[in-house]
C-alpha cells in the first residue's frame, strides 16, 4: 500500500489540476478503488474496488495520460542557443501572484500537450542580496509550477550575465 501511496502522491504533484487522487481500502483489506475530489471538494469514486495488481496498472496509465514529465524540459519550454539551463534552487521568486499561478498551471499543461507554443525561457537577473543566486524578472508562475511538479533545472534567457 505504501508504494502506491508514494505513486499517487507523484501523480497528485504532477497533475495539479486540483482534482486530487486518493486511495480507499475495503474493510477485508484486500481490494482499493481509487477517488478523486472534484471541483465542488466532493470525492467521486473513478474505479470499482479492483485488486492491488490492477491498482498499479491504473495509475501507470493514469500518470501516462494525464501527468507531465518533469524531466521534459523540451515539451514545456522553447529553447535556443541563446538559452542556459541552470538549477532551480539558483532563482527566486520576485513576486507571486495566485491567478498568475492558476494560469501557470493551465500554460505549462497546454504547452506540454502541444495545444499552444511551448512556454519562453525565463528571464533573471543577478541577486543584489545573495551572491550566486538569481531573482526571477519575468517566469515567477512558471517557476512555481516548475516546481511543484518537480522540475529541477529551468531554461533561461542568456541575456542575462550568470556569472
Amino acid at each position: 500500500m505504501h508504494n502506491f501511496t508514494d505513486h499517487l502522491n507523484e501523480i497528485n504533484r504532477q497533475y495539479h489540476d486540483y482534482n486530487k487522487l486518493y486511495l480507499c481500502l475495503d474493510k477485508t483489506g484486500q481490494l482499493i478503488q481509487i477517488s478523486y475530489t472534484n471541483n465542488e471538494l466532493v470525492e467521486v469514486p473513478l474505479t470499482g474496488w479492483i485488486n492491488m495488481e490492477q491498482v498499479g496498472t491504473y495509475l501507470q496509465n493514469y500518470q501516462r495520460m494525464f501527468c507531465m514529465d518533469p524531466n521534459r524540459l523540451d515539451c514545456f519550454f522553447d529553447m535556443n542557443k541563446a538559452t542556459a539551463i541552470v538549477p532551480i534552487s539558483w532563482l527566486r521568486l520576485t513576486r507571486k501572484r495566485q491567478k498568475g499561478i492558476v494560469n501557470g498551471f493551465i500554460y505549462m499543461r497546454q504547452a506540454y500537450q502541444g495545444i499552444m507554443p511551448r512556454r519562453k525561457p525565463i528571464s533573471i537577473r543577478p541577486s543584489e542580496e545573495e551572491k550566486g543566486l538569481f531573482d526571477i524578472i519575468d517566469g515567477n508562475s512558471t517557476y512555481f509550477v516548475a516546481k511543484q511538479i518537480g522540475i529541477k533545472s529551468l531554461p533561461v534567457n542568456c541575456s542575462a550575465s550568470l556569472y
